[in-house]
């Protein structure tokens, strides 16, 4: 576990149906929680709730009850790239910082009151790692550290659309983790099969994948995908035009995501825990 674990704090901008009590907005009326409004006696009959001020004041001369917004628990669920790109290891270690994320994740679901499940993918849906949804915090620590301890060596991320026809039920806040090295038809799929949730994107990218090339010599690249090997020549207009498709790819990656997904939140190298939550509970860092 990361010295510097952080709490995290997330918001839902939409209201829950979910019938267990917890700390999030909902559709249902219960005897305690927030204020919503006045009715009638006959629409809600407790007479221990009676509006004595609003019931004087009304024109109609009803009698009008207090009505309460019954706070609910909603499903969290951490999906977590484990394809072979996320084992790169330069400025960081990817996998450790999404196995942070989700510990620090799992900790404020059992704060909220809400349930917690981990589900991993590379080009299926790693049963091995997954945790389905639970309250129980021993199972929650387990899952972590098996994910922590876990070396990716699988390409591609075609596992997605089977973690996202797992999340049956109601609507579930889902957190999308990986450095998305995915095509435009990766994130296609991902997009459409998960577009019935509320979505955040984040995005763990490794510096020196993007920054660490040399202007000049011969450089000897791997693909952690495919496991190819090949010796460039580096010059500057090479680095610059690999920047720019690789800038260009990533743009076509998010525009997917920003049709049916929160904006995507990008951690570079580390975990900056403060602008973290900043953006989950307001939308914006």
């Amino acid at each position: 576990m990361n010295a510097e674990l952080q709490d995290v704090a997330y918001h839902i901008p939409w209201r829950t149906s979910g019938l267990r009590a917890g700390s999030h907005r909902s559709y249902l009326f219960g005897g305690g929680g927030l204020f919503r409004d006045v009715v009638p006696l006959l629409s809600l009959p407790d007479p221990r709730r009676i509006a004595i001020r609003a019931s004087l004041n009304d024109p109609f001369e009803r009698l009008l009850v207090r009505r309460f917004e019954q706070p609910s628990a909603i499903d969290v669920v951490v999906l977590v790239d484990v394809s072979a790109s996320m084992a790169f290891r330069g400025r960081c270690d990817k996998i450790q910082m999404a196995s942070d994320l989700a510990q620090a994740l799992a900790i404020c679901t059992e704060r909220a009151g809400d349930t917690f499940a981990l589900y991993p993918f590379d080009a299926t849906l790693r049963d091995d790692l997954l945790l389905r949804r639970t309250h129980s915090r021993a199972a929650h620590s387990k899952a972590v550290e098996r994910l922590r301890a876990y070396r990716p060596d699988t390409p591609g991320v075609s596992g997605v659309g089977e973690a996202a026809a797992a999340l049956v039920g109601s609507k579930k806040l889902v957190f999308l983790i990986s450095d998305f090295h995915w095509s435009e038809k990766e994130a296609q799929l991902a997009g459409e099969t998960l577009a019935f949730h509320d979505v955040v994107p984040i995005e763990l990218e490794d510096s020196l994948e993007t920054d660490g090339f040399p202007d000049w010599g011969l450089v000897n690249l791997r693909d952690l995908e495919t496991g190819r090997r090949r010796l460039i020549a580096m010059r500057p207009s090479l680095k610059e035009r690999w920047r720019v498709l690789r800038e260009a790819r990533r743009n076509r990656v998010r525009q997917v995501f920003d049709a049916s997904a929160r904006e995507m939140f990008t951690i570079r190298d580390r975990i900056d825990w403060m602008r973290l939550t900043t953006y989950l509970v307001y939308g914006s860092a």
